[in-house]
């Protein structure tokens, strides 16, 4: 479905992907699945990795990447393009991963446990970097991750997640001091 125009004076390349991919959208909602079929294509690397930070178990990713393209499909009115089409796939899979995770939460034992968990740890000791931050909550996890791990800006995760850029900053403020916090404990 996606065409190979040459390019309209003054416009850049990316400015024509985003034209490309309002076709694809206006295709899409018509109800051409070829259309649906080329934005997934185009963003499912985009959703599978937002996915696998939150979960491990390759089933679980490819489940919530599913369910993410089942419900942009379904709810594909409701994009009104004001942002690039990939700040709203990433929206819709970010709701489904916290809902997932607050599911899992619910079934877990609510009950802390009786004896400490944390083993005294050698000051020398390697630090267990996976298993502190699967100690925060996921949204100030997935902060992080952005952040620190992929080298985001603030301003662009900001834009891509629709938070603030001050609510992006305050966010990784308090992650990083939760973390600090957890290390303390545990050491």
């Amino acid at each position: 479905m996606e065409l190979a125009l040459p390019l309209a004076m003054g416009m850049t390349l990316a400015d024509e992907r985003d034209r490309a991919e309002s076709r694809l959208v206006a295709a899409s909602r018509d109800g051409d699945e070829a259309a649906f079929a080329a934005l997934v294509r185009r963003h499912q690397a985009r959703v599978f990795l937002l996915a696998g930070r939150f979960f491990r178990r390759r089933e679980d990713v490819e489940e919530i990447a599913q369910e993410t393209f089942f419900a942009a499909w379904r709810r594909l009115a409701t994009y009104e393009a004001r942002a690039p089409f990939e700040h709203w796939i990433t929206r819709v899979c970010l709701r489904l991963c916290y809902a997932r995770l607050g599911a899992e939460r619910r079934r877990e034992d609510p009950l802390p446990p009786t004896e400490p968990v944390a083993p005294h740890r050698d000051p020398g000791a390697a630090i267990d970097v996976e298993r502190l931050l699967a100690q925060l909550a996921p949204a100030d996890r997935f902060v992080l991750m952005l952040l620190d791990g992929e080298g985001w800006s603030v301003k662009e995760i900001a834009e891509r997640i629709g938070w603030t850029v001050t609510n992006v900053k305050v966010r990784a403020f308090r992650a990083r001091r939760r973390l600090r916090r957890i290390l303390e404990e545990t050491s």
